[in-house]
């Protein structure tokens, strides 16, 4: 971690503070050092400085000691680097310093080497603190990440079967009980029994090298979740040694489907009473629904599959060439086009009064097109 390092350094000796400072720095040049004769004054100076990167203390001082001092900083600052540093060393305040959450601790001896010391002790202290609050905020985003994809992670050691679940799996498969030991055979548990086969077939297919990629059924308190399971295998020498996956709660999306499959299917079967042909058409051309009646007209078979055919597949060239054309006036202008013409049948050519519209997205562009198209060749006839 490159920058400066401010270092808050407390002693009731102000010689030894400006000694310590110049040494301090001279040792590691990221060092910038303030200092303070009293923890009165610098507990004041913590919470009007809140850019501190460390502070270095020493034990015996009026007012308040340096464990006391330690106290006060772990209740504001319980991440912020303290060095003990003092000439009162003993095994008791080392080990009361220990208990109290210190982060380091230096006895002062004779020379000024010993501020070489104290200067390596500081730095690293402060970057352990940097790169661990760094990995906090790593894992933070993560968890949200995870909370707003429903996505949790998990990882497995194959020879040895344990197996480790992040929180987000647990909420995922709506267990609350996290001490109890996991394996592959408590994973399995929580399949479904429709989709226990499937699961473990693709599972040693994964330990064999293939892909592990699968959607499947998990069951927890009688509540049936659709969840999608990844993984990356880890071999060596050909054998799996470990596997890391993600597991991501599908159910709303698959709830959504299938509402949408259902709400598809009476659309389908309220169109398909309509006397009249209706064509439902992408921007680019391509089908993607035909009621009854223009199957009839166009001679195909009721579960004949038009996804992704065009005007040229169903309809001779020249019709075809008159249908793009309107096709993209109606895109062009999102307006709606009424006509009278000659449509071709299975059994010859009819006359159609056909309206065509523009269907809209979500920004009010034209993105497909709807058409109604109703056989009129009697009443011309009668005409």
């Amino acid at each position: 971690m490159d920058g400066t390092f401010r270092v808050l350094h407390v002693d009731d000796d102000a010689a030894l503070l400006d000694l310590a400072a110049e040494l301090l720095h001279r040792a590691d040049d990221r060092l910038q050092v303030v200092t303070e004769t009293s923890v009165p004054a610098a507990l004041d100076r913590l919470d009007d400085e809140p850019a501190i990167d460390a502070v270095v203390s020493d034990y015996q001082m009026p007012a308040m000691n340096g464990l006391d001092f330690l106290d006060r900083v772990r209740d504001a600052y319980p991440n912020l680097p303290f060095v003990l540093f003092t000439g009162q060393g003993s095994e008791e305040i080392a080990s009361d310093a220990i208990a109290r959450g210190v982060t380091d601790y230096l006895q002062k001896g004779v020379g000024t080497d010993q501020y070489t010391v104290l200067a390596n002790r500081v730095t690293n202290a402060i970057e352990r603190q940097q790169m661990a609050a760094e990995l906090r905020r790593r894992e933070a985003h993560l968890r949200q990440a995870q909370s707003v994809a429903n996505l949790g992670s998990w990882w497995t050691d194959v020879e040895s079967d344990d197996l480790y679940w992040s929180d987000e799996v647990f909420e995922i498969f709506g267990l609350t009980e996290r001490d109890s030991p996991l394996d592959h055979e408590a994973f399995m548990s929580y399949v479904h029994p429709d989709d226990r086969e499937f699961v473990e077939e693709n599972w040693q297919a994964a330990l064999e090298g293939e892909p592990y990629d699968i959607e499947h059924r998990v069951v927890v308190d009688g509540e049936t979740k659709w969840v999608r399971e990844q993984a990356e295998i880890t071999f060596e020498d050909g054998d799996p040694i470990h596997a890391v996956g993600v597991v991501q709660d599908l159910t709303d999306r698959t709830e959504r489907q299938r509402r949408l499959r259902e709400t598809n299917h009476r659309l389908q079967a309220v169109i398909d009473t309509v006397d009249a042909a209706i064509f439902m058409k992408d921007a680019d051309g391509t089908y993607q629904l035909l009621n009854d009646t223009a199957r009839e007209i166009l001679g195909l078979d009721e579960d004949a599959d038009v996804t992704g055919l065009t005007t040229a597949d169903l309809f001779p060239q020249a019709t075809a060439r008159e249908f793009r054309a309107d096709d993209r006036h109606v895109l062009e202008t999102g307006e709606p086009i009424r006509k009278e013409e000659p449509v071709p049948h299975s059994d010859g050519v009819h006359v159609h009064l056909t309206i065509k519209s523009p269907i809209f997205d979500a920004d009010g562009e034209p993105s497909g097109i709807c058409a109604v198209s109703t056989d009129i060749s009697d009443r011309v006839d009668d005409g």
